[in-house]
This record gives C-alpha cells, sequence and structure tokens, in this order.
C-alpha cells in the first residue's frame, strides 16, 4: 500500500470512526458510561459554581479539563434539550480518542510500520472495544488518550533532536493539559525527560528542556498545589469516602497476590463478565477476575462490566464475547512482541532508540497501574480504560510487532486484525447487536448517590439531563 492510499484509509477510518461515536452518544440515553453521572454533577459544579472542592463530589477530585469542556458544550447545547446536551458532551471523549487514533498512524510510520501496517494500528486504536466505549461516554480518559498521543508525537521528534523547540514547547504544553485531564497524564512526564537525559546535551537542548518541561508545570502546577493546599495532598481521590467506599467494595476481589499478576486462567474468556449475577444483582466476582491479565484483556476486548451489554442477563452477550477475546488474541501478541522489540533496544541503546520515550511512558504506566491495583485490590480498579493514556503506544508496538513478520504472514495477521476491529466496531454500535440502556435505571441510581452527596450537583444534573423521578436506592443498579 502506498503512503498516498495509506492516508485516505486513515481519513475514511475516522469518518466512519466519528460517525459511530456520535450514534452511540446520541442513542445511548441514560447514565451509562464509567461513573458518567458523578462526572455530570462535577461539570454542573464548574458551570454554575466555578471549581469545587476536590473531595465534594463523586468525581471531583479529578482534574478539571475534560470537565470544563464538557460544560462549555452544556451550555451551548441546552437550547436543543438534554439529550443533545448529553450527547454532545460525551463527544469530548469521542473528540479524543478521534485524535489518539489519528496520531497512530504517523507514530507508527515514524518508527518504522510499513503504510499498511500503520493503517491498521490506527483502526485497532479506533474501534478496540475499550477505546471506543470510553469515545461515547461522559468522562476524562477519552481525551487523556488524544493529548497523550498528540504529545508523543512531540517527544519523539524531540528524542531525534533535543534542541528543537517547536517540538519541547508543544510536548510541554500538551503534557500539562494532560496533567489538568487526569492524574495519569504524568505518565507522560517520563517520556518528556527521556530526551534530555544525556551528555552531549548542550545549551540549546537545556533551553527545551526548560521549556519543555517549564511549560508543563506552568500549566498544571496550580491545580495541584490547590489540591495540596485542601486537601494535604497533591492528588486527592474520593474512594475513601462515602458511598464511593461501599460502591467499591462491592467490586471486591480479595487480597492481592503477586500470583494474580503473573497468571492467566485458562477459562479467563469462558466468563467474560466481572461479576456473577444472581437474579439480577451482583453475586459475587468472577473467579477468573482476580487474575489482573484476564481483567485487563477482558476488559480491553470486551464490555466486562455490563455497560452496553444488559448486565442483569449474564449469559447475554457471551458468544460475541468469545468472538472478540479470540480474535483479539492476534493484535495483542503482535502488540507484545512490538513492546517487546522497543524494550529490547531501548535498553541496547541507553535510551538513545527511537521508541524509547514510548517504552519509558509505557513502564511507568505499567508499574503505577500495578501499584493502584495491589493498594486497591477490587474490579473497580482494574479497568482497562484506566490504561487509555497509553493507547498511542500500544498502537506503536503493534506496528512494530507486526513489521517483524513475513509478508505473507502480517497480511494474515493483519487481516486477523481488522478482523477484530471490525467486529468490535459492529458488536459496539448501539441497536446493532445490543439495544440502548435502560435510563430509568441509572436517573434512580445517580439521584440516590446525590442524596448522599449533597454538594456533588450529582442529583441535579441527573434531573437536568436525564429528567423524570426516581425512587430505586444505589442497590438497584
Amino acid at each position: 500500500m502506498s503512503e498516498r492510499a495509506a492516508a485516505r484509509g486513515l481519513w475514511w477510518l475516522l469518518a466512519v470512526a466519528a460517525t459511530q461515536y456520535l450514534w452511540n452518544a446520541a442513542a445511548q440515553p441514560g447514565f451509562w458510561g464509567y461513573d458518567e453521572g458523578g462526572h455530570a454533577g462535577y461539570a454542573l459544579a464548574l458551570r454554575e459554581g466555578g471549581l469545587p472542592h476536590p473531595l465534594s463530589g463523586w468525581s471531583s477530585f479529578h482534574p478539571p479539563l475534560a470537565h470544563a469542556l464538557a460544560a462549555l458544550v452544556w451550555t451551548a447545547l441546552e437550547p436543543l434539550g438534554p439529550r443533545a446536551a448529553l450527547a454532545g458532551m460525551r463527544a469530548v471523549s469521542g473528540f479524543g480518542v478521534l485524535l489518539a487514533g489519528a496520531c497512530v498512524f504517523p507514530l507508527a510510520r515514524r518508527l518504522g510500520a510499513p503504510p499498511a501496517t500503520a493503517l491498521s494500528a490506527s483502526a485497532l486504536a479506533l474501534f478496540v472495544p475499550v477505546a471506543q466505549l470510553s469515545a461515547s461516554m461522559l468522562g476524562n480518559e477519552g481525551l487523556l488518550a488524544g493529548l497523550c498521543a498528540a504529545a508523543l508525537l512531540a517527544v519523539v521528534e524531540l528524542h531525534e533532536d533535543p534542541t528543537r523547540r517547536g517540538a519541547a514547547a508543544r510536548a510541554g504544553i500538551l503534557t500539562g493539559l494532560a496533567l489538568l485531564t487526569k492524574y495519569s497524564g504524568a505518565w507522560l512526564l517520563a517520556a518528556c525527560a527521556l530526551p534530555f537525559l544525556r551528555r552531549d546535551l548542550g545549551r540549546s537542548g537545556i533551553g527545551a528542556a526548560a521549556l519543555c518541561l517549564g511549560s508543563a508545570l506552568l500549566l498544571a502546577s496550580p491545580l495541584y498545589l490547590r489540591n495540596l493546599a485542601l486537601t494535604g495532598t497533591p492528588v486527592p481521590m474520593t474512594r475513601e469516602l462515602e458511598p464511593m467506599r461501599s460502591q467499591e467494595a462491592r467490586l471486591y476481589a480479595g487480597p492481592r497476590r503477586p500470583s494474580d499478576y503473573l497468571r492467566v486462567p485458562w477459562d479467563c474468556g469462558l466468563h467474560p463478565y466481572a461479576m456473577v449475577v444472581v437474579d439480577g444483582r451482583w453475586a459475587g466476582v468472577h473467579e477468573p477476575m482476580r487474575s489482573v491479565p484476564c481483567a485487563v484483556y477482558t476488559g480491553a476486548w470486551f464490555d466486562a462490566f455490563g455497560l452496553r451489554v444488559e448486565r442483569q442477563q449474564g449469559s447475554e452477550g457471551i458468544g460475541w464475547a468469545t468472538a472478540l477475546l479470540t480474535l483479539g488474541v492476534v493484535p495483542t501478541l503482535l502488540l507484545v512482541l512490538g513492546f517487546g522489540l522497543s524494550l529490547w533496544r531501548a535498553v541496547r541503546s541507553g535510551g538513545r532508540a527511537r521508541e524509547a520515550p514510548l517504552v519509558a511512558m509505557s513502564l511507568l504506566g505499567a508499574a503505577s497501574f500495578a501499584a493502584f491495583t495491589w493498594i486497591a485490590p477490587s474490579l473497580a480498579a482494574v479497568k482497562a480504560a484506566y490504561l487509555l493514556p497509553l493507547l498511542a503506544p500500544a498502537g506503536a508496538f503493534f506496528g512494530l510487532g507486526a513489521a517483524l513478520l513475513g509478508s505473507r504472514v502480517r497480511r494474515a495477521a493483519l487481516a486477523v486484525s481488522l478482523a477484530a476491529a471490525a467486529l468490535a466496531a459492529w458488536v459496539f454500535t448501539t441497536g446493532a447487536v445490543f439495544p440502548p440502556a435502560d435510563p430509568a435505571r441509572s436517573l434512580a441510581y445517580w439521584t440516590a448517590i446525590g442524596r448522599q452527596l449533597p454538594d456533588s450537583r450529582v442529583a441535579e444534573a441527573a434531573s437536568r439531563l436525564l429528567g423524570g423521578a426516581a425512587t430505586l436506592s444505589p442497590a438497584a443498579e
């Protein structure tokens, strides 16, 4: 495939993905995504009362950029009705995932992947279930994925020549914006630092380093200093407060063991849901999901928490899950192969290999994720969506892994990978396989949560965006 044909293919991919994201954002009623009600309350607080106390709501501990953008969209689209406003707020996440998918292509090409392979990497980034589900949720993971991808393009350019001040400024500003979107934006700092860790940096390189890291800190430090002043820590969280603690306890997976990070149970794919459901209620954790790799893989390639697949009917979707989890093995193995190659090159070159910044970011991200899941032994902490900042590195590693194969084997592997992306796109297009969610349940759940958090604006956001009355308790969800 020529470069021009691949570029045209990328534009078509982005158009299809944008259409699907917008359809899903508009066609899914209610709050169905991870913590959507909490995010909506945060956006309402920003819209009408300014930056709230970090511990005042369900999601108010998060940095505010994604929620501030959602609040602006809410104001702009409110005359069109609550359904349009909610869809527009979700589109902030969709924009982020589209940006990530667009950046994967040039990133993979810069690291040596052929055009057809780089295009396949972008298709996977756009349609792997964890990404496309996040693309139509109200939240901050999707936007963060896009900012990290765009920043990595600048960092890779900077790694080739650390005196490029334009690249340094772009990398620093985008890293600062990532830090204002979610705490895991800090993973970018490992990538940003690496281009400057060399003895021959020189005065120009030192100036570029100051510009890059200084821009990031200038943008982000006021928020983190505010957090420190108000809560005693720059990264406060509400998970130890009620009702968040009780809700997380429902997903308790038992004490973590080192083996949880090393084993993949043979029956992982036979239980694609995180929770056992009995008579419409959660009744425990599926045993294979105690394995962190199993939980992450299932969350990446299916809907482990039943956001789009009706979780009150545990048998629904198992056939589709089996197909997706089976097809996903090939691109996942290529990703692992590409990461292994990149890690070897980075170590052998003393950090000077082109892909070394992606390796540094990925190692910091994986270590942070492992530490968080150890400290918080709940399935709520093992969401694959928490790894979305690594979406662009994953796409690049996939491209590098596929490029190692012979042409005939590579074509077969890319065909399987594209089939996985296409099937995922079909399965998780609202109405194609699974019907829209029931808005009454999410309205009831978040209204009850809002009553327990009177300063969160959650109940008011639920009323204004969803409407109607609710009488169920949180336990009913």
